[in-house]
């Protein structure tokens, strides 16, 4: 047959879905005309809808031979190649892609198998590129930049993966955006993707079990727990619903209940994961040597992190000085590698830059008429007794107290470079706005005084005095080594800052540097704040409140002094002390430092001018 006609009998063929017959003509054309690229191509078409692929391959490698830039050809060929399990002669094919996208989907896969990340995200990046519409791309992209640490280019991805893909799209994406989004501790958008997960889809297991932790996570504890006692209830076994509801509940210090919840998986399924559980409970109720003998138990499988935390905290407590520091570092490497850092500039360096670069103070701006008064703010290092110290004002009906709430962090999105701004009416707009989204949080404030507590924002000194002059700012102060040492004890949730704390070293140098930024701040802005120092608070309580009371103008109560009824009122604790604030005051963590001395030493030197400024004595 004519080269030509057969070309066009082949073509009408496939338009027509007659595989058959194009292949018949094509091989026909092929027989007056071998290397005839449109026929070796039509051939090897026909042959792939024939499901024959073995047989399209040298059609193809024909095909490429004829017109090796033919890149719908080697695209072509790629992907029957894969299909078939020859992935060397695939790999080396999508490798020199050229940029169409269908070779870097293939290379971007390839290299996603080989853990070559960045060279997976370079190739998906040309396939999104291209064709925008390519949603399996755009959630493989997204893995990838999670692998990396990029989170944030990670939720851009699966956001396009969730709205490119055909409705309801799949429950993977949105668990995989739900992960990033956790990752950079976006609460709010990761309670709204389990939501929108759970509203398409209702009976997905695992997506009931993430709703239930966003809302954990959101501080919704309550409705959380319905979640996943709802979740756990389904499960014949005791499976991740059960676990995450048992950890729920120890959080929320109801150790009843927890044990409740053992005894019937115990009867349910007693298989030894569940020592993971009783392994808390013994710990919370100071029932150490058992706990000892449960966490010795608990599976390598099951949460690496809180498996490593509840050993070393029964060690701790056991005096077992070198396992405890042993199982502390387990537990923070375990943190590392669930929860990489993201590219850029650690936490550290950020504030030693800051520190370099501020400035004086800008005149005071003006106030605001019809705002409530200047808040509270309570600084300090992370672990140095903040959350004792606003749990005990809670007491107070003159105050209205936020734990740890993102209230200035959106000021300072949604407003940036405040310190240096000279406009009183975006100031004046932003002092407002801080109200709006305080009364948001936690209703109107109704005449009270808001205390923020918030440990780091010791380093938003130039906001916060450019924002509220008049604000009392109460810095509490711990010994270094004891704040530092309990800092890399606490499994804090992961953070961009709080991942600083997981080795020792660079949890030391961050100390010096918050520290150092505060000592700027307080010399540039003039800053006058109350030192209340944890030491005190143990050996005096109401010694050192009186100060305290007196520094913000309130008058005396003496329900200021117990903390185990405050703690109740305020219920669920979102920090790391949550475990502690509601028991009565103890000695225990005063100069706990002194019996890790030797694991302490590399990093003495970086301690010894702040013991020495804050006048400890070592």
């Amino acid at each position: 047959m004519d080269p030509v006609q057969a070309i066009r009998a082949a073509a009408d063929a496939l338009r027509q879905r007659q595989f058959a017959a194009a292949l018949a003509a094509a091989q026909q054309g092929l027989e007056a005309a071998p290397e005839n690229p449109a026929l070796l191509g039509i051939t090897a078409l026909a042959l792939l809808q024939l499901d024959r692929k073995v047989e399209a391959i040298p059609y193809l490698r024909q095909q490429i031979a004829v017109s090796p830039q033919d890149m719908a050809a080697r695209f072509n060929l790629a992907t029957v190649l894969t299909a078939t399990g020859q992935s060397d002669e695939a790999r080396h094919l999508a490798f020199d892609h050229g940029g169409h996208p269908g070779l870097a989907r293939l290379a971007g896969y390839f290299h996603q198998q080989d853990g070559a990340i960045n060279a997976a995200i370079a190739a998906y990046r040309i396939t999104v590129a291209a064709a925008p519409q390519d949603w399996e791309s755009w959630n493989n992209l997204g893995n990838c930049l999670t692998d990396a640490g990029d989170c944030n280019g990670a939720i851009h991805a699966f956001e396009n993966a969730v709205n490119g893909s055909p409705y309801p799209s799949l429950p993977e994406i949105f668990l995989n955006l739900s992960q990033a989004l956790n990752a950079v501790k976006q609460r709010e958008a990761r309670l709204r993707n389990a939501e929108e997960a759970a509203r398409r889809f209702p009976d997905h297991h695992e997506i009931k079990i993430e709703l239930g932790l966003a809302l954990a996570a959101a501080g919704k504890s309550e409705l959380a727990r319905k979640i996943l006692r709802a979740a756990a209830t389904a499960e014949d076994h005791l499976g991740e619903a059960r676990i995450e509801y048992g950890l729920l509940l120890e959080q929320a210090n109801l150790l009843d209940q927890l044990d409740a919840h053992i005894a019937e998986c115990e009867a349910l399924d007693p298989r030894p994961e569940l020592s993971f559980l009783k392994a808390w409970s013994l710990r919370r109720r100071e029932r150490f040597e058992e706990a000892e003998r449960e966490a010795a138990r608990i599976p390598d499988t099951i949460n690496p992190i809180r498996t490593a935390q509840v050993r070393a905290e029964i060690a701790e407590r056991l005096g077992q000085t070198a396992e405890a520091f042993r199982q502390f570092e387990a537990m923070n490497q375990a943190s590392r590698a669930a929860h990489p850092a993201e590219p850029g500039p650690t936490y550290r360096e950020t504030i030693e830059r800051q520190t370099a670069e501020m400035q004086p103070p800008l005149p005071a701006a003006a106030p605001t008429a019809g705002l409530p008064q200047d808040p509270i703010f309570i600084v300090g290092s992370p672990r140095s007794g903040t959350t004792l110290l606003d749990t005990l004002l809670t007491a107070l009906p003159e105050l209205q107290v936020f734990e740890e709430q993102p209230t200035l962090s959106t000021i300072e999105r949604e407003f940036p470079d405040l310190a240096s701004e000279t406009d009183q009416a975006r100031v004046n707009a932003a002092r407002t706005r801080y109200f709006e989204l305080a009364a948001a949080l936690q209703g109107s404030a109704d005449g009270r005084r808001i205390v923020d507590k918030m440990p780091l924002h010791m380093t938003h000194m130039p906001v916060i005095h450019r924002l509220f002059p008049d604000a009392a700012i109460v810095l509490v102060e711990r010994h270094p080594c004891d704040a530092v040492l309990s800092c890399f004890m606490a499994n804090f949730a992961p953070n961009h800052a709080m991942q600083s704390y997981t080795e020792l070293d660079e949890a030391a140098r961050t100390y010096a540097a918050i520290f150092s930024n505060f000592e700027r701040a307080e010399a540039l802005l003039g800053l006058k704040p109350q030192r209340v120092r944890y030491e005190r608070m143990i050996a005096d309580l109401e010694a050192e409140m009186r100060t305290l009371l007196a520094f913000l103008g309130l008058p005396w109560r003496d329900e200021v002094l117990d903390n185990q009824a405050s703690a109740a009122r305020r219920g669920a604790v979102r920090t790391a002390s949550y475990a502690q604030i509601g028991q009565p005051l103890y000695q225990r963590a005063v100069g706990r430092w002194e019996r890790y001395r030797q694991q302490l030493e590399p990093v003495m030197p970086v301690l010894q001018p702040w013991i020495e400024k804050l006048g400890y004595q070592d």
